[in-house]
């Protein structure tokens, strides 16, 4: 944008201003002056132009200084708070990258948890499959006690165990007879059945 003419009125004068802002920009800040020259000669009595001039001068330098210190507290300010942000974005990037591993250690530790219920449920039907086939650890140990007090019992009432005995227990077992002693029996046998038919006779 190249440098243009602009005339105003300050102070009931004519003045032509080079510049490369706005004319309605221009006109403005004129009346501005304007304003503060008026406002300087009612101020005080016997000011010529010249002394309110200088006084405005001064309360423009006056303002432009403190919009200066003001302007670089500012910057100042707003460089603390985009280092504030730096830092925080930094952080926030470390701990997305801790959430994220959090995320994926806990979808990790739940696929875990599953698997460890499904072999729990294998155990548990193991384990009731077991008890229909064992006997219950506590009846073993109750009748193992049942046949403990039952001995000792029958140690204190002198208990002696009986033994089954038979009618023919001891007896000797008799030789057969010889070849000689049946033929004996026989005849004499023989000889008793002749008498008793000669008797009927």
């Amino acid at each position: 944008m190249g440098k243009k003419r602009v005339s105003v009125q300050i102070d009931g004068r004519s003045y032509v201003v080079i510049t490369e802002d706005d004319e309605a920009y221009v006109k403005e800040i004129a009346e501005s002056v304007s304003e503060s020259l008026l406002k300087a000669s009612r101020s005080g009595k016997n000011l010529d132009v010249r002394d309110c001039a200088i006084l405005v001068a001064l309360d423009y330098c006056d303002d432009s200084r403190k919009e200066k210190r003001h302007n670089k507290d500012l910057i100042a300010k707003a460089d603390q708070i985009m280092q504030h942000t730096n830092e925080m974005n930094k952080k926030c990037s470390d701990y997305r990258e801790r959430l994220t591993d959090a995320i994926n250690e806990n979808t990790r530790l739940t696929k875990r948890i599953r698997a460890l219920e499904d072999q729990l449920r294998v155990l548990v039907r193991d384990n009731e499959r077991l008890k229909k086939y064992e006997p219950r650890k506590d009846d073993a140990e109750k009748q193992f006690e049942k046949t403990l007090q039952e001995r000792r019992a029958e140690k204190l009432m002198g208990y002696v165990p009986m033994e089954q005995a038979s009618l023919f227990d001891g007896l000797e077992p008799e030789e057969p007879p010889s070849e000689s002693e049946r033929n004996t029996a026989s005849a004499a046998q023989r000889h008793g059945k002749k008498k008793k038919k000669h008797g009927k006779n």
